[in-house]
């Protein structure tokens, strides 16, 4: 058995089988592995609905740049499930992932697999002498591993919110009511000595200052904005103006970058390094340009392939904005495949200014058939068809030089094709 199977072996024998939120267990377990003996870094943390490790990632290379050491936890992986676990820009080793997890496997309280893979976080970085800990939130927040484990983090970022995992809510619509459940959800229990909240929509904005009423907060449009001027970005605070000069793509991609700066400017790293850090950036399953591999076979240079993690309405809107604004001249194209958990109907809206949407199965067995999907779209009026497969999806367009193919629509679906 490869080490990678008796990994997920262990995740799922014998442990909860289901997704079960809740501090309990985790709380009861970090007691198992000495967590008071933890690290003295700095703690970062994040949660939202969209945007969490794109944000997490600009500030790691931040840090980076100026040579700061760092630990970091994500989710989900997209090639290995060792990207989970990240220590000064290298992943843990499969093999030392597979260790901590047969010793956090003994312990005798029966954990999800997401708890498990935070506890093996926590146990790998105890003892690390690091300067800073950011830690990606999973679902929803109030009852999540991350903050049994970070209850009281020096900075917490709170990400875009808008609707997403309606079936964990006691109200199941996309309403007013349903988007204060999830604000409170993301952000009642925060107790970080600094809060920074990104760029938000209104309805959203205004439950967070609700439940934000007198902690230490920081809040774009604020204390922090982005100005675009004849195609360029300019970070704004009471004090710095200057362009942001990076090959990121997007408005929400440059929003979510003055955070990351006014983060690093208050923990005092200097501009010139800021500004280093964030010129040459490729987040991966984040608008991910394919430039090699099976995707890019046969295809010319004029073609362009991105694959991006986007499962919800607020992130399908802001990458089809992008890639509309920055390639008006060119056919759009997208391929999707989605997990049942998430809206379809609300995520596909965006898509009607792209000239096809091909619908394609994955292996997980919690997914939409693409059939499922095609007729949501028919109904939507997207011009839309099913594909076998990825490959086959792209081989039939036959005018490719002008061709953009996006590739979305869950990370689970990127793990299989990047």
């Amino acid at each position: 058995m490869s080490i990678t199977k008796s990994i997920q072996k262990l995740l799922k024998i014998n442990q909860h089988r289901k997704i079960s939120l809740g501090l309990s267990r985790t709380r009861k377990a970090l007691k198992n592995i000495n967590w008071h003996k933890k690290t003295k870094s700095k703690i970062l943390t994040c949660n939202g609905t969209s945007a969490k490790f794109s944000i997490l990632y600009l500030i790691k290379k931040i840090l980076v740049e100026n040579n700061n050491t760092y630990a970091a936890t994500f989710s989900p992986h997209i090639k290995s499930i060792s990207e989970r676990i990240e220590i000064n820009s290298k992943n843990i080793s499969i093999l030392k992932l597979k260790n901590i997890l047969k010793k956090i496997y003994k312990i005798p309280i029966r954990l999800t697999e997401f708890e498990m893979l935070c506890l093996a976080f926590a146990e790998f970085i105890k003892s690390k002498n690091i300067q800073y800990t950011l830690a990606e939130f999973g679902l929803l927040g109030r009852k999540d591993a991350i903050r049994a484990i970070f209850p009281s983090p020096d900075i917490h970022i709170i990400s875009p919110i808008l609707f997403d995992h309606l079936h964990w809510l006691k109200n199941q619509e996309g309403n007013l009511k349903t988007l204060k459940e999830i604000v409170y959800e993301k952000t009642s229990f925060l107790r970080a000595r600094k809060i920074y909240v990104s760029k938000q929509h209104p309805h959203s904005l205004k439950f967070i200052r609700y439940y934000l009423k007198n902690k230490n907060s920081f809040y774009y449009g604020r204390d922090f904005w982005l100005k675009r001027k004849k195609g360029k970005y300019f970070y704004h605070d009471k004090e710095h103006n200057f362009e942001i000069i990076s090959n990121l793509m997007g408005d929400f991609m440059y929003e979510n970058a003055v955070l990351a700066i006014k983060i690093a400017i208050d923990q005092g790293i200097k501009l010139s390094i800021i500004k280093r850090g964030l010129k040459k950036i490729n987040i991966p399953g984040r608008m991910q340009e394919i430039k090699s591999g099976k995707l890019r076979k046969y295809l010319p240079n004029s073609t362009l392939v991105f694959a991006d993690g986007a499962h919800n309405s607020l992130s399908s809107k802001s990458v089809c904005a992008a890639l509309v604004n920055k390639y008006k001249n060119k056919d759009l194209y997208a391929i999707i495949s989605m997990i049942s958990s998430k809206d379809p109907a609300s995520f596909l809206k965006p898509f009607k200014n792209f000239k096809k949407v091909f619908f394609v199965d994955m292996k997980q067995s919690n997914t939409y058939p693409k059939e499922t999907l095609f007729k949501i779209s028919k109904k939507l009026n997207i011009r839309s068809t099913i594909s076998e497969n990825c490959n086959e999806a792209i081989k039939s367009i036959k005018k490719k030089k002008n061709a953009v193919f996006l590739i979305t629509g869950s990370f689970y679906y990127l793990q299989e094709i990047i």
